[in-house]
């Protein structure tokens, strides 16, 4: 009863106001108006935040070991630094990643690869390849991305040999396909010996390749390791990534190292960081070509990034 009448002396209040002083009344509704108004568009200014402003980096990148590096947003190909990104270097086995493009593109995952004597007799032994096993290309996926086994390169060259494809020009024509115009392929592994080369700039493309268009290779390359077997069941493979930030970073999407005498340490990763006020990523390639500390160098620029990600909301 007491609440009731409350109410009704409220009203009665507001109601004579109205009345008495409408100029004043009115004033004062629309004042009021105009403020909850302005506290929506501002709580949605604070949460939509454009891609752009995002990416507004306003301190400078860390100094690095690598020759060259480049630092690029895939979505919307926004470039945030670099440096040397048009020399041309060796990739190293960065070149694997359009090995498995040219693989995905041509076998089925469940096709079988027969494993020759020359495949194995490929320089480096990692994946510990048998001589006569046959592999599942999915499984052979796996030990060319992780350990980075040369013998899974030739082996699934010839096995598109066998099918009356040449591999090499594969990986060429996509390369063009894809506008990698300063990037050519002579081997699938990325042996100095036979003359691959590329630029930071052209692996950016590669990355976004991936990224929008082959997910399984992120799937396989994020993996800190993995067992994998032969069809018949008897040689077991137990390999692990050489990607030591693999299980470490938890919005790694995927990567690839690269290591040999000319190309000295690469690393090409994809992570994948949140978009504040929205469901979506903001999607961040690394590329380190000719250094002499690839992870750290990696890791410099992905607490920059992140650093200046924070700062920017």
């Amino acid at each position: 009863m007491e609440k009731n009448q409350k109410n009704k002396i409220n009203k009665n209040f507001f109601y004579q106001f109205a009345q008495e002083k409408p100029y004043l009344f009115w004033a004062m509704f629309v004042l009021s108006l105009m403020v909850v108004i302005t506290g929506i568009v501002l709580s949605i200014e604070i949460l939509e935040y454009s891609l752009d402003d995002l990416l507004d980096f306003k301190i400078p990148p860390p100094e690095l070991q690598a020759t060259a590096y480049l630092i690029g947003e895939i979505n919307s190909g926004k470039i945030l630094a670099k440096e040397n990104s048009r020399l041309h270097l060796f990739p190293a086995s960065l070149t694997k990643l359009m090995t498995a493009i040219i693989v995905l593109e041509n076998s089925s995952l469940d096709e079988e690869v027969l494993i020759s004597a020359y495949a194995v007799s490929m320089e480096g032994d990692e994946g510990g390849l048998v001589t006569g096993e046959t592999i599942k290309a999915d499984d052979l996926l796996k030990i060319l991305l992780l350990p980075s086994s040369n013998d899974a390169a030739k082996a699934f060259e010839e096995a598109l040999e066998k099918k009356g494809k040449n591999f090499i020009e594969l990986m060429n024509k996509k390369a063009k396909e894809i506008g990698l115009y300063n990037t050519a392929f002579f081997d699938p592994s990325g042996l100095d010996r036979e003359g691959n080369f590329t630029n930071t700039e052209d692996l950016f493309i590669l990355s976004k390749e991936i990224y929008t268009k082959y997910p399984y290779l992120g799937e396989i390359s994020r993996l800190k390791e993995a067992i994998v077997y032969s069809t018949d069941y008897q040689v077991v493979h137990q390999i692990e990534n050489t990607n030591i930030l693999a299980g470490k970073i938890d919005n790694l999407w995927g990567g690839k190292t690269g290591t040999t005498p000319e190309a000295k340490d690469c690393l090409l990763t994809i992570y994948e960081f949140p978009f504040p006020g929205k469901d979506d990523k903001i999607v961040i390639a690394i590329i380190i070509l000719n250094s002499t500390d690839r992870f750290g160098d990696t890791i410099k620029l992905y607490n920059w990034v992140e650093e200046q990600l924070l700062m920017s909301h």
